[in-house]
């Protein structure tokens, strides 16, 4: 197992978890999903677009875990990189267990199936890349109230299932961390009594770098909230896990280091916000102010970003998801229903 600050590749993370780099845009590096091996069942914490789920299958069946052992699949939010393709893995597993269920929070499930206005919007910055999405039937959902119970004390997190993993126990709890979108949870495993692994999906930026510990802001539009993501981020210092996985992409190794990723990120994304509003109160136009960023965030990655135009694409929405918050965009009134 890789014990380095950050994990990168695919493969066993600790006795029971496995990453899984899902390749998305065809490209290393881009989306991680997690699969728990428990010893009569297995979960998992995301599984991509409709174009990943052929790559993930392809992993499951590559470590030997049979489908049929498959008890919940577990979101982290309703985008189409995280989980459109949620209703394919579902069609294909339940095949092999008709009990598997898609363990989420009812306004995860609600923009699963309304999705008409949420691809277009992916279309328009990763074209034909976001792979398609369906309605998904009403008994494929187990619908939580994610855990508002944040604590340094794993004993009193809201476990919602015990585990076991090479007869010990492992307990699963499911937080509330809105702010990247309304609907966004944070999975978290606890074992020994301590915070064993917690997928944090978006809730506190992706990382793109192999070695440095920093991030970038997840400001996608149009749910972006800027208030609440921060309090997230308060929220998320309370606890004090071991491993922290990463939706774009990999795992924070060791508490100091998911601790200092924490720190990091909550410092970039006020600075992000102020140099949002001073580019705008330069020039309130969103090419302008994209180009005035893009420096600040290039040095953040050691991937290519002339050679990876999603990074490009993915600057812009950023940048107008921010915009959005702080009250310089609009958005769409058909789309005002999900937001409070």
């Amino acid at each position: 197992m890789v014990k380095d600050v950050i994990t990168l590749k695919s493969g066993k993370i600790n006795d029971y978890i496995h990453h899984i780099d899902l390749k998305a845009y065809g490209k290393a590096r881009m989306l991680s999903a997690f699969l728990g091996e428990f010893d009569d069942c297995s979960i998992l914490f995301d599984c991509g677009s409709s174009l990943e789920i052929k790559k993930l299958l392809r992993n499951i069946k590559k470590n030997q875990i049979p489908l049929s052992t498959f008890k919940y699949l577990i979101t982290s939010h309703h985008h189409f990189d995280h989980n459109g393709g949620m209703w394919k893995l579902y069609e294909e597993i339940k095949q092999h267990n008709p009990n598997v269920k898609i363990l989420t929070n009812k306004l995860t499930k609600t923009l699963l199936n309304d999705y008409e206005n949420h691809l277009n919007r992916g279309r328009s910055t990763y074209g034909n890349l976001v792979g398609e999405m369906k309605l998904i039937e009403e008994q494929a959902f187990k619908i939580i109230e994610p855990s508002t119970c944040f604590s340094s004390n794993p004993n009193r997190l809201d476990v919602i299932e015990t585990f076991t993993a090479k007869g010990s126990e492992v307990k699963l709890a499911i937080l509330k961390t809105p702010g990247h979108t309304p609907d966004h949870q944070t999975p978290v495993l606890i074992k020994d009594n301590l915070i064993d692994f917690i997928f944090l999906g978006e809730a506190n930026g992706t990382i793109y770098h192999d070695s440095k510990l920093l991030t970038m802001p997840t400001s996608m539009p149009i749910y972006y909230n800027h208030e609440e993501y921060m309090r997230t981020l308060v929220n998320l210092k309370q606890l004090n896990p071991l491993m922290a996985g990463f939706g774009h992409f990999g795992v924070i190794n060791g508490k100091k280091n998911v601790r200092e990723i924490l720190l990091e990120h909550e410092s970039f994304m006020e600075l992000f916000k102020s140099l949002i509003i001073k580019y705008h109160d330069e020039k309130p136009e969103t090419k302008y102010i994209v180009k005035k960023v893009f420096p600040i965030l290039f040095p953040r990655t050691d991937l290519s970003v002339d050679r990876n135009p999603v990074f490009k694409s993915v600057t812009l929405a950023i940048v107008y998801g921010m915009m959005i918050s702080l009250g310089l965009r609009s958005i769409p009134k058909e789309e005002m229903k999900y937001i409070k």
